[in-house]
């Protein structure tokens, strides 16, 4: 309606023919015209804060661009960190059971060492005295 309103408004008072022929067609009746709301200077605001509201959103657009290339790479970089941490845990885990391995091998040879010390005869010394 507010479109065919100021179509009406704008081409009629340039003498088009084709506004007054939507007019005379009884699309728009010249109450409704008369009655409108919307004067030129009105149309003219609205343009401009459409013009401004138009502005906001391509920055807004440019803004929400740029925060999601942010994300993207922010997204990489934590999922190459997981993956370091990742290799780092296996890496530490075989490290682990390296050294449990390693300990149960100690430990087996610390047990043979002391039985082996324990089956030793030492020869009776005598005492020597200085006197």
């Amino acid at each position: 309606m507010f479109n065919e309103i100021l179509h009406f408004l704008v081409f009629s008072l340039s003498g088009c023919p084709r506004a007054t022929f939507a007019g005379k067609k009884g699309k728009i009746s010249g109450d409704e015209i008369l009655n409108t709301k919307f004067k030129t200077s009105d149309v003219l605001e609205n343009d401009e804060e459409i013009k401004q509201l138009n502005k906001e959103i391509s920055e807004l657009n440019e803004s929400n661009t740029e925060m999601e290339a942010a994300m993207v790479k922010l997204q990489s970089q934590i999922s190459s960190m997981e993956k370091n941490l990742k290799s780092i845990e296996e890496e530490n885990k075989m490290i682990e059971e390296q050294n449990e391995a390693l300990f149960l091998e100690l430990s087996g040879l610390s047990q043979t060492l002391i039985q082996s010390l324990a089956n030793i005869r030492l020869p009776h010394m005598v005492r020597i005295s200085f006197s």
